[in-house]
């Protein structure tokens, strides 16, 4: 049986951005906030403000989740966004998965009573990311068969 579920995607870079295209396309019902620079993302109902995130099944932060000064990292935000303005509106129990989880996060999300998972504390994800950056440049994997 298949669940559409109401997920938010918030700050980030191209790699969120096409995150929320590919969970829309599967179905999903994705809003994102502070990837406005990115310009029209399809299937994707672009938010100026958080409002409406307290309704989310999931809210998607980005790897890195988090900047100096409580911001939240947002390269493609025309702004700088804080953390807090986009966990405010969140209800106590809801799942917020974010990459390198810092302290002021971890701290917000125990304030608001959130069930907070850091993605890039995974092995399979580590271990995967590690895989790119130590392949020297133009090396190709080839397929085992």
């Amino acid at each position: 049986m298949r669940y559409e579920l109401n997920l938010w995607v918030a700050g980030g870079d191209l790699r969120q951005a096409k995150l929320a295209e590919l969970l829309a396309a599967d179905g999903h019902t994705v809003h994102t906030w502070a990837l406005e620079g990115h310009g029209p993302l399809t299937g994707v109902q672009m938010e100026t403000d958080p409002a409406g995130v307290e309704l989310a099944d999931c809210l998607i932060l980005p790897l890195p989740a988090e900047e100096e000064g409580g911001l939240l990292h947002a390269p493609l935000s025309d702004q700088p966004r804080k953390l807090e303005e986009l966990l405010s509106p969140l209800r106590p129990g809801q799942l917020v998965c974010a990459g390198m989880v810092g302290p002021n996060l971890t701290a917000l999300a125990a304030q608001k009573e959130l069930v907070l998972q850091d993605y890039f504390a995974r092995e399979e994800l580590a271990v995967a990311n590690a895989v790119p950056t130590a392949l020297p440049k133009g090396h190709r994997r080839v397929p085992s068969k």
